[in-house]
């Protein structure tokens, strides 16, 4: 991109619509490039946030596809494999009969999103 070349009329049409090609290709590696930056750093900040009694629950931070390139979506869901079911516990406590306080440690979806932005205008730009 950035290139210019002379066309002729009757190739003026084609040369727009290659120009749009290859706009959508860089703008859809962008995109994906974003999101997965995003994923990691997320991971990043929950692990180093995360409380630790054994370990399992801090490692068990990860990311993985949801939706598959090549069908106009591409997204990454960060989620807890070893031990999900504390991951809500952890972060707003609970009652019972050993009630316990909130540690919050998993980033809001607002703090997520302006990563995002962050993330894709750093990539938009090269």
């Amino acid at each position: 991109m950035g290139s210019s070349r002379n066309v002729r009329i009757e190739e003026f049409a084609g040369a727009i619509r290659e120009a749009l090609e290859e706009t959508k290709g860089m703008t859809e590696k962008a995109l994906q490039v974003s999101v997965d930056k995003t994923a990691r750093e997320t991971v990043k900040k929950i692990k180093g946030k995360a409380p630790v009694k054994t370990g399992k629950y801090r490692s068990g931070w990860t990311s993985g596809i949801t939706q598959q390139p090549g069908r106009g979506f591409y997204g990454r869901t960060v989620h807890n494999s070893k031990r999900y079911m504390l991951a809500h516990l952890l972060q707003h406590g609970h009652g019972g009969p050993r009630p316990a306080g909130p540690h919050p440690h998993i980033p809001s979806d607002e703090e997520t999103a302006a990563l995002f932005e962050q993330n894709l205008e750093k990539e938009m730009s090269k």
